[in-house]
This record gives C-alpha cells, sequence and structure tokens, in this order.
C-alpha cells in the first residue's frame, strides 16, 4: 500500500510539473521573444553607430592626418544685447590620407587656408554668443562647416573638423 502511494505521489508530481512546463512555454516565451527583439534592434543601432557618424566612413588610425589652421578672431551675430562678442578659433581638419585625392587637396588647403577659415568664419558669424557657448551647438557649426568643406572641394578626403581653440568674449 505504501509502494503505490508514493507511485500515485510521483505521478501528481509529473503532472503538476507537465502543467507547469506547458504553462511556461505559453506565458514566459512571448516575452522572452519581445526581450530578444529588442536586444536585436539595440545591437543593430550599436552596428550602426561603429560604422561612423551620419554614414561617414571611418578612418584608419594609421591614414589619418590633420591640417591644422591657426586660430583667428571672429565677430559673432549681434544678439541685442548692446555688446559686440567675438569668439577666437583655431581649426583642425582630419584628412584621410590614403584618399586618392589627398596630395591634391593638401597642396590646396595648404596654399588656401584662408579660404578654409572664411568658409568656417561664415558659418561661426551666423550664431550669437549664447548660442555658440552651447556644446550642442559647437557640434551643430563643426558639422556645417565639414559640409561646406566638402561640397566646395568635392572631396570626401576631410572627414572631420575640430577646434584646436575656442575661446568667446
Amino acid at each position: 500500500m505504501k509502494k503505490n502511494l508514493i507511485t500515485v505521489i510521483i505521478l501528481a508530481i509529473c503532472v503538476v510539473n507537465l502543467i507547469l512546463n506547458i504553462m511556461l512555454v505559453f506565458v514566459c516565451m512571448p516575452s522572452a521573444r519581445k526581450t530578444n527583439d529588442l536586444i536585436t534592434r539595440i545591437a543593430s543601432v550599436l552596428d550602426l553607430e561603429l560604422e561612423g557618424e551620419d554614414g561617414q566612413p571611418t578612418v584608419d588610425l594609421k591614414h589619418m592626418a590633420n591640417f591644422n589652421i591657426e586660430a583667428q578672431v571672429v565677430n559673432l551675430k549681434d544678439d541685442g544685447s548692446g555688446e559686440e562678442h567675438y569668439v577666437q578659433m583655431g581649426l583642425t581638419l582630419g584628412l584621410d590620407n590614403s584618399s586618392k585625392d589627398y596630395e591634391t587637396l593638401n597642396g590646396v588647403l595648404t596654399d588656401a587656408s584662408g579660404a578654409v577659415f572664411d568658409e568656417a568664419r561664415n558659418v561661426i558669424q551666423n550664431y550669437t554668443y549664447a548660442e555658440v557657448s552651447d556644446q550642442a551647438t559647437q557640434e551643430k557649426i563643426k558639422k556645417q562647416i565639414l559640409e561646406n568643406l566638402q561640397k566646395k572641394y568635392s572631396t570626401q578626403c576631410i572627414y572631420s573638423v575640430s577646434f584646436s581653440k575656442f575661446t568667446t568674449q
């Protein structure tokens, strides 16, 4: 009798285990699938960021070259306060020396660094003192200068613009 009672208890535990496993499949698996899809989407977004900002190709460290332009003073847009504000900024252009037009572009930039700075001046003069003091606006200015230079010189050899000096007054 004792043997049959243990067998019945084991059978009941197996049936409960089977019911719980079925519930697990139908209740927990859909949420696990949704979590997996979310992780996949996040990973795909991270992969896009690794390729470069705004679809710009990244440049290997061994192919990076810089072109520096000395700091100059630029007038800022009037903000209505009655005071004149200035920014002293220097530029550093990131160049890809593996690009086919690197040698030509480097020579042009050396001869026409004033024209390059003039492009930057045209962009930054559209901003007020308060705007250029904001980091997000500075990034926007860099992006705008980069686009203008790439368009002016018809090249993708210039892949970044950074400020070597940026002092506002």
